[in-house]
Order: structure tokens, then sequence, then C-alpha cells
């Protein structure tokens, strides 16, 4: 598969430099990506590769990550909306409102943004979002512990006992969950995670109003069945989808069938 090229870019938005990575054309179908927790821009490049050349791919390393601003405090989810009515404030010259991909913490907030500014999207696609909340789970399939321990031993060089975290992933995977964790400072984990269970996400899902696609991972328990109904029940117009054989990260454990579902959603609202 030919490599597409990804052009670097910084967005200031008054408040923060956001980090970009843009692939095609500006005019063409507009996607934004929203990565998770721990994750950067450049997680998505194996799925923007295999996206059709008539989208504009838009990939953002959030606050607190890659090369975007390291900030000390404001991780909440009117933090990460504001930044994303920034880059969207970007392609408002695009004829055709983007569409927002989020995977996990990108997912909630995607849900957010959509919900308080319906006339920008098109569409939204939430990965395997963290359904906690105030009066959901108040537990996490991850401890936050785990997270802070795997950036401990990222951070200090320990590649093998790194890779024991996670079985099962390939070496060039594994290389980039390193990187990703070398390049997201504490805090934005610490108040990240923790807002999973102060910030509302059900009542965000409730009140979407525009085309939706949900993809829950059958493995890895960020969605249970029960969950997955009540989500479903909540919004019944959005589409959705537990995707077998799959764990948290979706669009790295079955990148084609990720792109199969996103291409498919896309060009229900864009043909």
């Amino acid at each position: 598969m030919p490599e597409k090229k990804m052009e670097s870019r910084l967005l200031n938005t008054g408040d923060v430099e956001l980090h970009l990575l843009t692939s095609g054309s500006p005019n063409g179908v507009p996607l934004v990506f929203l990565p998770g927790i721990t994750s950067l821009a450049k997680s998505f490049n194996g799925i923007v590769e295999r996206l059709p050349d008539s989208y504009y791919c838009v990939s953002v390393d959030m606050r607190g990550r890659g090369r975007s601003t390291h900030v000390k405090d404001h991780y909440r989810m009117s933090d990460y909306v504001s930044d994303v009515l920034a880059v969207v404030n970007l392609l408002i010259d695009n004829p055709i409102s983007p569409i927002l991909v989020g995977h996990s913490m990108g997912a909630r907030v995607a849900a957010a943004f959509a919900t308080r500014y319906p006339k920008l999207v098109s569409g939204i696609v939430l990965v395997d979002p963290p359904i906690h909340g105030p009066g959901q789970r108040d537990e996490y399939p991850t401890p936050l512990d785990t997270f802070l321990y795997q950036k401990r031993l990222a951070d200090s060089g320990r590649r093998e006992a790194f890779q024991a975290q996670f079985p099962g992933l390939s070496e060039m995977l594994v290389q980039l969950r390193e990187e990703e964790y070398q390049n997201v400072c504490v805090e934005a984990i610490v108040q990240s995670y923790d807002a999973f269970f102060t910030e509302p996400f059900h009542v965000y899902v409730k009140a979407l109003d525009c085309p939706t696609l949900l993809l829950a991972a059958e493995l890895g328990g960020t969605i249970l069945d029960e969950e997955f109904q009540l989500l479903s029940r909540l919004n019944p117009a959005m589409e959705a989808i537990r995707v077998p054989g799959v764990g948290h990260m979706i669009y790295k454990d079955d990148p084609e069938r990720f792109t199969d579902y996103v291409t498919q959603f896309v060009d229900k609202l864009a043909p």
C-alpha cells in the first residue's frame, strides 16, 4: 500500500497550539480524527492511507499530547470541545461540514461537540467510547495506575517490560504505543481519566441530532452488552454495530474492516 503524504501544521487556538496531520485535497470530504487518552494523531495513519483520495483527513494531537501544547490543567470536556471548534473553523470554507471520527476519549468529545454544534458537522463516528459518568458504571477496564505504570515504563526505556503490557501486539504497534506514551503528559492522562467519571456521556448520545455510527468492540469490556443496548435505546436513529473479534483499539486491531465501516458511513452522507 503506497504511503500518502501527511502534512504537519500547527493551529493556534488562542489558548493552545494544536498539531494536525492532514492528507488529501482541502476540497475533499473532511474527516477529523480525534484520538483517545494516550494516542497521537499519527495513530490513525494506517486508516488514512486506506481511505479514498476524495477525503480530506485531519488528525489531531489532542492538547497535552504529541506536538500540541502540554498544559498543566484544563483537560475537561469543554476544553477539548473548544479545541475541536478551532479545527472546524479551519475547515469552514469546505462546502461539506466535517465528519468527526473519535476513538475512546475522542468519541466522548465528538458526541459533546456534535450535541453543542449540530450545524457544524455532517455526522460522527463513535469508536468504543468509555460509557462512564454520573450515575453510570464507576470502574473502567484499565485502571489509572496501569496507564501511569505504562507511561513510566515508556519514559524509562524499559522496552521488554513495556511490550509485556501489550501481549499480541506486533513490534510496530508496540513501538507506536511506546512513542505515544512518551509524548503524553501525566496531567492529560490523570485529568482526562477522572473526567470519565465526573462528566456525562449518555445525555450527549440521547441529544445527538446528526447521523451517528457507534462501533463497539466485542472484547475489552469498554461497553458491556447491557450498556450497548442502553445506548441504542437512547438514540434509536444511531447506527450501532458490535464489532466482533476486536478489542478497544478497533482501528488498529482490524484496520481494513474499520476502514470499510467508515467509508460506508461517510459515503451515505457525502456520496
